[in-house]
């Protein structure tokens, strides 16, 4: 099979596809062997005690859900933070180890078999305790341009019991129709998030869908489909770990082109992107400047969707900050077309 051939020989089985297809998630249990699972523990504690002397652009996010969290660099964050929730962002970007973890070839043979398309890493998270996010689709975040064309693995190296902030997921929620916002596409307006959640609160309760854990042991995984409704559980034991390395994957049919990804092994495909920025003072000082400039186009603004958030758009769409452009115009000429949210 060539690499962007569709055709799949073997590595998911007919029931398997079928499993997935009705519930939108499928568990492989010990997939990576103890050893394997020891050496990645062993290697967030060389990332933490060399931090300072690491790769200054890798980003973490501390205290999710929390008083106090923020977005900063690696390099710069305390060694407190470890004992929070927070999320080590894009380690595969430069780390050889976690990058043959997140493309590991048998786990994309897997992911293969699901897609029926060659899987690319697109983004990755590393975290030590459960994210206590809430429910929500990746479609929100990272909707791929072919539709459902993306998906996730969730790799345990902690036990995970319900006190360590298990991640939960709705079996049979990918099959609910999506939400649409004003823009017309998947990806979240923070100002419309409220009919969101009604909207997956309504279908969840007619289809009569429950909240499930995932209590895996180390070495299993999990792959869910990219709409599949999961989040984090609550902590109430913050003292005990449950690491994961969370991966989500885009595909070649939407990236055919061979410059636009690294090739680290055979079909352990890697999307080319730089690092998630951190916002520092001075980004905040040109959007104030913009935001604040003279002569704004009235029109353009009074044409937004009610709750426009121009500062959130400009925030989430540093092209347009860097263009100097207003960001009611852009949205209305360009941004609304293009699915930009904000």
């Amino acid at each position: 099979m060539g690499r962007l051939g569709t055709r799949v020989e073997s590595a998911v089985s007919p029931r398997q596809r079928a499993f997935f297809a009705e519930n939108g998630y499928l568990v492989l249990p010990g997939f990576f062997a103890a050893d394997r699972v020891a050496a990645f523990k062993a290697h967030i504690d060389a990332l933490w005690r060399d931090r300072q002397t690491g790769n200054p652009d890798f980003v973490i996010d501390a205290f999710l859900g929390r008083p106090g969290g923020a977005r900063t660099r690696f390099c710069k964050v305390s060694a407190s933070a470890r004992d929070f929730p927070y999320k080590l962002s894009d380690l595969h970007l430069d780390d050889p180890l976690v990058a043959g973890v997140s493309a590991d070839p048998r786990l994309i043979d897997v992911l293969r078999g699901l897609l029926n398309a060659q899987p690319i890493v697109c983004n990755s998270l590393l975290l030590e305790r459960g994210s206590e996010q809430e429910a929500h689709f990746d479609t929100y975040y990272m909707p791929s341009r072919t539709p459902n064309m993306m998906i996730a693995s969730w790799i345990a190296f902690d036990q995970v019991t319900e006190a360590n902030g298990p991640l939960f997921y709705y079996p049979g929620s990918h099959l609910m129709p999506p939400y649409h916002f004003s823009h017309g596409g998947l990806h979240a307006v923070e100002a419309e998030m409220d009919a969101a959640r009604a909207h997956a609160a309504h279908h969840l309760a007619a289809r009569g869908l429950q909240k499930q854990l995932f209590l895996p042991s180390p070495g299993d995984v999990l792959i869910w489909h990219a709409h599949l409704l999961h989040g984090g559980a609550p902590i109430s034991d913050l003292g005990a770990t449950r690491t994961s390395l969370v991966t989500h994957y885009w595909t070649t049919l939407d990236y055919p082109d061979a410059s636009q990804w690294h090739d680290i092994g055979t079909s352990q495909l890697i999307l080319k992107r730089p690092h998630q920025r951190v916002i520092d003072e001075d980004v905040h000082a040109a959007i104030d400047a913009l935001l604040n400039a003279p002569r704004p186009n009235l029109a353009a603004r009074a044409a937004v969707p009610p709750g426009f958030d121009a500062r959130a758009y400009l925030l989430r769409n540093p092209d347009v900050l860097a263009a100097g452009m207003d960001p009611y115009v852009h949205y209305m000429t360009y941004g609304r077309a293009e699915g930009r949210g904000w």
